[in-house]
């Protein structure tokens, strides 16, 4: 019998919180207050903000509808539009440039490194600002590309949609940049069951115009039209529920990436790993393999559910068109393949997955 191990695990979180969590929603809708866009110290919202706020050690946090938006509202708060230039990684997931697009400023695309981080910044012409991507749940060179930043008396915007939970020393995912961005979608770390995301900063006037841009440009610091962002309260307590037990889950997917680490090592499989003195999120477990597609194909007909991040590079998309070249991305590109990584996996279903690999390569 052919077992079936899905890609993502959000529906075994439902049923290990299934009670907690809809009790909560309940909670949410009998109050009649479901969706709060002016702010209320006593919402769910309100509480994650200020919890979140606590986590990353950030003065605000601001909640959103989306991690996309909370980028593009971060670029838009800093002054990012027309006739500006952003530097972003040519390989990370595609709303990374099309939150930057969304601004009609002109993105730079840097080649990344051999674990998907992004490269060297100084060969390129000085832009307005920097998004780098946290990729995989593995942290960037921070201090290397704040120095660029400080140097270049520009801002780093940290896409963190991928890293919350990861540590740059002592220093959380989400203050690693003079903004950073946070997504709650179902395939994150710290999950809703819709979406969500937040925007991270230090800076009384970011905040205040992100609070402008996220309902109806109605705020302190007036923008000339703002948008209806507004993260709902029930999956805002829903947030707010697992954010208690992240530390745990936490520790139970570090655990599992530990078991396919000792598996895959014996086949010769790395995983794409963080920079020294980091400690990853572990978003994501991605190995770089040949034949990849055709492994990809035997592993689905075993009943396991692999994902391919990225197939295409970002220039390489139909909404850029890039005629520049980044050997390193597109190598990654094709050969990279992510297997499945939850916390609620269990021992068995890892080596199913990795005894599966081994049969396809025949070792």
């Amino acid at each position: 019998m052919v077992k079936q191990i899905n890609f993502n695990g959000i529906d075994r979180l439902y049923d290990a919180y299934s009670w907690r969590l809809t009790r909560r929603a309940k909670r949410v809708w009998r109050s009649g207050v479901v969706l709060t866009g002016k702010d209320n110290p006593n919402s769910e919202r309100a509480q994650l903000e200020n919890n979140i706020a606590k986590y990353t050690k950030r003065k605000y946090a601001l909640a959103v509808q989306s991690g996309t938006d909370a980028l593009y509202f971060a670029l838009r708060a800093h002054s990012i539009g027309p006739g500006k230039k952003v530097m972003c990684p040519a390989y990370s997931f595609l709303s990374t440039a099309t939150a930057i697009k969304r601004t009609r400023a002109d993105i730079i695309f840097i080649d990344v490194d051999k674990d998907g981080q992004i490269g060297s910044l100084e060969l390129k012409q000085k832009p307005d600002a920097v998004v780098y991507v946290n990729l995989f749940g593995n942290l960037a060179e921070y201090h290397r590309l704040s120095t660029y930043c400080k140097d270049n008396k520009i801002p780093l915007i940290e896409d963190a949609a991928q890293s919350f939970g990861a540590f740059y020393k002592k220093i959380p995912s989400g203050k690693l940049g003079d903004t950073s961005i946070l997504s709650f979608s179902p395939t994150k770390n710290l999950p809703c069951f819709g979406n969500g995301g937040m925007v991270l900063t230090d800076n009384e006037y970011i905040a205040d115009t992100i609070k402008s841009l996220r309902y109806h440009g109605v705020g302190k610091n007036l923008v000339p039209y703002g948008y209806n962002s507004v993260m709902s309260e029930d999956h805002c307590a829903q947030v707010n529920f697992l954010l208690s037990k992240y530390k745990k889950l936490q520790k139970k997917r570090q655990c599992v990436r530990e078991w396919y680490e000792i598996e895959l090592y014996k086949l010769g499989i790395l995983l794409f790993k963080t920079q020294k003195d980091t400690i990853s999120s572990n978003h994501k477990l991605v190995i770089s393999v040949n034949n990849r597609d055709k492994l990809k194909e035997f592993l689905a007909s075993k009943g396991i559910e692999t994902q391919i991040h990225y197939k295409t590079i970002l220039p390489y998309t139909e909404y850029f068109n890039s005629k520049e070249l980044f050997p390193m991305a597109t190598d990654i590109s094709r050969e990279a393949l992510t297997l499945p990584l939850y916390p609620h996996l269990t021992k068995e279903e890892v080596l199913y997955v990795c005894n599966t690999i081994k049969d396809f390569y025949g070792v």
